[in-house]
């Protein structure tokens, strides 16, 4: 009942928004990036400091660590262990022990501890290079020193060990992370024989980097950075043996912050969620830290029930927890010395469903506890493991009151409606969750339950289409519309006849206008399969229409727009949301006009024979494929599994390369060049597009400056004044 109270009162006290009862705020990024708010998953329930659990001040205490029935603090600047109840009563303090040699000892700055199922207590003595095993009295069992090989260059040269973490798996193997060392975890079998280096976390240079590389000098390239790999900051080992590791000094390009190693040494994490387990992918609530820049580094990680884990962010001091399939599901935190931010975090810990993060700078312990809208994430979690997707669904519908912006929620209801043959009613789940993958499933047995139960339909339909398709192609209707079009219009369907463009001065203005622009948008079509003979008709017998290109470049936004907007939900990564008609006529209209004003200009110099008319519709009209694809394409992906996108993408693939095509058989047929001084002038062109842009992008920059520099200057009179 006390619980039951005590998650009342936090409720009470947070909401369901971001919760302003703690000082900082919950979040989450969505699919597109974007930072959403969510409610607080953790609270503050306590700060221990060594008053509170009545053992002297703390000295920057560097770890932690939780078994079933004991905590166990290292308080490393004054160099001993302390052993708690779970009820935080201390039962031991361990500062020194009778070594090998019947002599006391003690530790020197230890840096992380690890306690075996046996009570064995495993010590990083960093400065005493040295790793001791006490047993769960605290009397001494060995000291594992200094690794030892005799083969040659297991151990880089100049290689010093200063241990500082360890974790021992159930086969007895210990790991061990040296300070400075760049090579890995450092492996010992049982006995304590050093067996070489795992999970070398290697940096592969970029293509600009490899660049310069290259092309630098020698004292150019000893000036550069080295291209080292980086190195392990923290690790702790699951309950299947696995270890799972952080890395320190990432690379901007990195995206393995956390790993999780199998014995071999190979990184097995699962990195299916929107983003790889990074920490921030934007960095929010810039009010908490505005002078906290840059990604998350993460100091430390612990793993937990249902194959969740938490990271422990040392930049600005916040948890993050993922699921096993690498899925941001909450985040918690923040830096500062009010209680429940933390100033210098050096480990995390799990207690139950608590989180514990030690503070080496405050020299205290803080303890969150769990809101009621994390349990019903981690309940759902438990269920959807077990096997009990309808009570993982009701406890995702639950975690949704609380936070409409929970993806992984949606996702958890579609995989149940999935479960129950409701596959529609998953898709609009899936869809609400961005989860593209489950939802191009749902998409496959839904349209094999449809195309099952309407099978005699589908097929008379196709039946009777092709029958159609057949008296189509025997009888020609469409002659007899053409000849009626001709009549009214005064054009012929044969559009290579000189007399189907012959002028009828006998026809009002407006109707030889409309006849017109109809046979030239009936051109472009042709001029799309034959493009020399259309080019050089378009401008040596005059077949082009102003009016005809600007309706195909309107066509072009349009079909582009309607893409954006309706492309099928598994091929279609953009946020619909989000669509701004006036960027969708300038994605087109200023490369395309960029390319007309530019390709003139040049080409004039070039001594080309087409005019900026010329150019203009000769461009408009080797857009015509996006025209006829684009829309056919659109309603066809939303029928398409992400297994079958491939011909989604081939298709749209060619119509972008067929109008690539277009465009420079057009640049070369109406400027009458050779092939060679085409691809030089087109080339000039695209540069001249950069410079132009570059240029304008300077200009209104500039023009910017000014206007708030007046403004500025305008205000600081008004108020003087």
């Amino acid at each position: 009942m006390k619980r039951v109270l005590w998650y009342v009162l936090i409720i009470f006290l947070i909401g369901t928004s971001t919760g302003y009862a703690v000082p900082y705020r919950g979040y989450l990024f969505d699919f597109w990036s974007e930072t959403v708010p969510a409610p607080q998953a953790y609270v503050p329930a306590a700060v221990l400091t060594g008053s509170e659990l009545q053992v002297g001040r703390l000295n920057s205490p560097q770890d932690i660590f939780v078994t079933e029935g004991e905590i166990y603090l290292l308080d490393s600047g004054n160099n001993r262990i302390l052993i708690f109840d779970h009820n935080w009563t201390l039962m031991q303090e361990i500062r020194e022990f009778v070594n090998d040699q019947n002599e006391r000892d003690t530790f020197n700055s230890p840096r992380g501890l690890f306690v075996t199922d046996a009570g064995h207590i495993y010590v990083a003595d960093r400065n005493n290079q040295r790793v001791v095993e006490l047993d769960k009295t605290g009397a001494f069992i060995r000291a594992i020193g200094e690794p030892q090989t005799d083969v040659e260059g297991v151990i880089p040269e100049g290689f010093r060990y200063q241990p500082r973490k360890v974790v021992v798996d159930i086969a007895e193997r210990m790991y061990v992370i040296s300070e400075g060392t760049f090579d890995g975890i450092l492996e010992f079998d049982p006995e304590g024989n050093f067996r070489g280096f795992i999970g070398a976390p290697r940096i592969k240079p970029n293509l600009i980097d490899y660049f310069w590389s290259r092309v630098a000098t020698k004292e150019q390239r000893k000036r550069r950075a080295l291209f080292l790999p980086t190195e392990y900051s923290n690790m702790h080992i699951d309950e299947s043996g696995f270890i799972f590791a952080t890395v320190s000094g990432l690379s901007t390009d990195e995206t393995d912050a956390v790993r999780r190693l199998n014995p071999s040494g190979k990184d097995v994490l699962r990195r299916q969620g929107f983003y790889p387990p990074t920490g921030d992918i934007q960095y929010p609530y810039s009010g908490l830290g505005a002078t906290i820049e840059g990604r998350s580094v993460f100091v430390d990680v612990v793993t937990r029930e249902n194959g969740l884990y938490s990271t422990l962010d040392i930049r600005r001091s916040r948890v993050f927890t993922y699921d096993s399939n690498g899925s941001l599901l909450y985040v918690f935190g923040g830096t500062g010395d009010q209680v429940g931010l933390i100033q210098g975090p050096v480990a995390i810990e799990a207690l139950g469903d608590q989180i514990i993060v030690l503070d080496g700078q405050l020299n205290r312990l803080t303890i969150f506890e769990p809101t009621l809208y994390a349990q019903y994430i981690h309940s759902a979690i438990h269920y959807h493991q077990i096997g009990e997707y309808d009570l993982a669904a009701e406890m995702w519908t639950q975690a949704l009151k609380f936070n409409a912006n929970l993806d992984q929620a949606y996702s958890g209801i579609g995989r149940s409606l999935l479960r129950q043959d409701q596959f529609a009613e998953a898709m609009e789940n899936f869809r609400l969750g961005n989860n593209r993958k489950d939802y191009s499933k749902a998409l496959a047995l839904h349209r094999r339950e449809v195309i099952s139960d309407n099978f005699s339909r589908i097929m008379t339909v196709f039946v009777v289409a092709v029958f159609a398709l057949y008296l189509l192609i025997k009888f020609k209707p469409y002659a007899r519309i053409t000849a009626k079009l001709s009549g009214y219009y005064g054009w012929h369907a044969d559009s290579r006849s000189q007399s189907a463009f012959a002028e009828d001065d006998d026809l009002p203005r407006w109707r030889r206008r409309i006849r017109r622009t109809i046979r030239s948008l009936w051109f472009s079509v042709y001029t799309a399969f034959h493009p020399f003979d259309g080019f050089w008709d378009l401008k040596h017998e005059k077949r082009g229409d102003a009016g005809a290109a600007t309706i195909i470049l309107i066509l072009v936004v349009l079909t582009n727009a309607f893409g954006r907007q309706y492309t099928g939900f598994p091929m279609n990564t953009s946020d619909p949301t989000k669509l701004n008609i006036l960027m969708e006529i300038a994605s087109v209209a200023v490369p395309f006009f960029l390319w007309v004003t530019v390709n003139w200009s040049l080409t004039t110099l070039l001594e080309g024979k087409g005019t900026f008319r010329d150019i203009y519709i000769a461009t408009a009209f080797a857009l015509t494929p996006l025209v006829l694809v684009n829309i056919p394409m659109t309603i066809f992906s939303n029928y398409i599994t992400l297994e079958e996108a491939a011909f989604y993408y081939v298709i749209t693939g060619f119509a972008g390369l067929w109008t690539l095509g277009l465009i420079f058989i057009g640049n070369m047929t109406i400027h009458e060049f050779f092939t060679t001084k085409t691809i030089w002038s087109s080339a000039l062109t695209i540069a001249g597009m950069f410079l132009v842009a570059f240029i304008g992008l300077l200009f209104f920059s500039l023009i910017g400056e000014m206007v708030n520099f007046v403004t500025s200057v305008y205000t600081e009179v008004t108020f003087r004044l």
